[in-house]
């Protein structure tokens, strides 16, 4: 499944897209824009399975992306978020079709539920489902594929009929543009399916009986031999021939048996683990054997720590493996970020946010960039804060926006739409209307009244 999330916040979109472990739903991409024209653009160009939007924005609303979804007769669901002044609003847009609206700052507990609901919906108006709607976790299931310790895990997908028994392929489409992936997508909506974007190309798995469908509508896209899950050294002998033309047996893998390296990482010693990969990496000298080590690696990774996301993990699986140098260095920066989290205590790591925050809200403050000061991949650093503080990282964010601009406006002559910038927004209108909402006054408003205070 696809989700659009649109506000024209820009840290309101990068907070929600990180805010869910969204694979855990059955949602494998996630696309934002704080631009209300371009998503309508984008709804048209792409099916999009989910439409999480704020119900008031400049020149493009929530209802009139709703309109939209309406007149292309999409199967969309919408999502609406608003403030409380907007209570009755979204209450007459889901009268008017939205599956659901959420009341901002949005918590997380709230849009679990919305998304489990939503996408129960869908995966029950899906006729070819066959499945409950359950997660799939095709990357950890091929992961665990590919790897020496223990065959593909039956938890990571979700039974249905004879899948380990069918012919499957993998597949790769070049360039990796929004056409090609609507037309993917459009193809292939059933359980079994896999679909990972790996720049410069889109790559999956699907079954061997879907290769006329999709030829004839991607004339561009190249198959790897047949193989099956059950057979495990034929779905090894597919990947590493199809992806990097190296040709592997059984015997190749024989170097893994003996690495207690890689158990390491599930225990979290992360130094030691770094260390004896390192050490064990200079020593190989051909190339497939390179890459079939640093696939077990990135196999323990992805399945025991949720800080090494399903976004990250395509890339060095599909493309960086090419040159392995390169995706190893990738894979130890990884393991030292994790080693880093490790050494720092949560208060530490929560006041190094806060102070960095604090320096910074001029700037639009991503999760990327936050998440750098702590090491934290910025998926897991929204759960994090919450977790830590119990609140929102951009409610937190926010206050301390209003909290300068507060500040601002009794102490200096400077225009409202300057204050806006300074405190890192740039729609002075989006400024007021926050401002208004913390503390019942324009920013306007709020100066002549502080000056009154001040005279008397």
């Amino acid at each position: 499944m696809k989700v659009l999330i649109v506000d024209d916040g820009h840290y309101i979109v990068e907070y929600l897209k990180h805010l869910l472990d969204w694979r855990t739903f059955g949602v494998e991409q996630v696309e934002t824009t704080t631009n209300s024209i371009e998503a309508k653009g984008m709804l048209e160009q792409s099916p999009v399975d989910i439409l999480i939007t704020d119900i008031r924005m400049p020149e493009v609303s929530g209802i009139d992306l709703l309109e939209h979804v309406k007149a292309l007769e999409l199967k969309t669901k919408v999502i609406f978020l608003s403030g409380y002044s907007e209570f009755e609003y979204a209450q007459k847009a889901v009268r008017l079709g939205a599956f659901d609206y959420l009341l901002k700052p949005v918590d997380k507990e709230d849009m679990e539920k919305a998304i489990r609901n939503v996408t129960k919906t869908i995966g029950d108006n899906r006729p070819e489902n066959g499945h409950s709607g359950k997660s799939q976790d095709g990357l950890g299931y091929l992961l665990s594929a590919l790897s020496v310790n223990g065959s593909p895990k039956r938890e990571l997908i979700p039974a249905h009929s004879g899948f380990e028994q069918k012919l499957m392929r993998f597949f790769k489409v070049t360039p990796a543009d929004g056409q090609e992936e609507k037309k993917l997508r459009g193809s292939l909506e059933e359980a079994g399916v896999f679909i990972w974007e790996a720049p410069p190309a889109w790559v999956g798995i699907v079954p061997d009986t879907k290769t006329g469908q999709l030829e004839s509508a991607i004339p561009t896209i190249v198959w790897s031999e047949p193989f099956q899950f059950i057979h495990k050294h034929s779905v090894r002998h597919s990947f590493y021939q199809f992806f990097y033309q190296e040709k592997v047996e059984p015997a190749d893998f024989a170097l893994l048996q003996n690495a207690d390296e890689f158990p390491k990482l599930e225990s979290r010693e992360w130094e030691c683990a770094r260390q004896k990969i390192q050490k064990r990496f200079t020593h190989l000298t051909v190339k497939k054997q390179k890459m079939i080590y640093l696939v077990e690696a990135v196999r323990y990774l992805y399945l025991t720590h949720d800080q090494v996301s399903a976004e990250e993990v395509p890339d060095w699986l599909f493309h960086r493996l090419e040159h392995p140098a390169d995706a190893y260095e990738f894979i130890i920066l990884a393991i030292s970020r994790l080693g880093r989290e490790a050494d720092l205590s949560n208060e530490d790591m929560i006041d190094n946010i806060r102070t960095y925050i604090t320096g910074h809200l001029d700037e639009a403050l991503s999760l990327e960039d936050l998440g750098r000061i702590v090491h934290l991949h910025p998926v897991y650093l929204s759960k994090f804060y919450k977790q830590e503080t119990g609140e929102n990282l951009s409610s937190y964010i926010s206050s301390k926006r209003l909290e300068r601009a507060s500040r601002l406006l009794t102490g200096s002559n400077l225009h409202v739409a300057d204050i806006s910038h300074m405190v890192g927004y740039k729609k002075s209108q989006y400024f007021i209307k926050l401002f208004k909402e913390q503390y019942g006054v324009t920013p306007q408003q709020y100066r002549k009244n502080q000056m009154k205070v001040k005279q008397e």
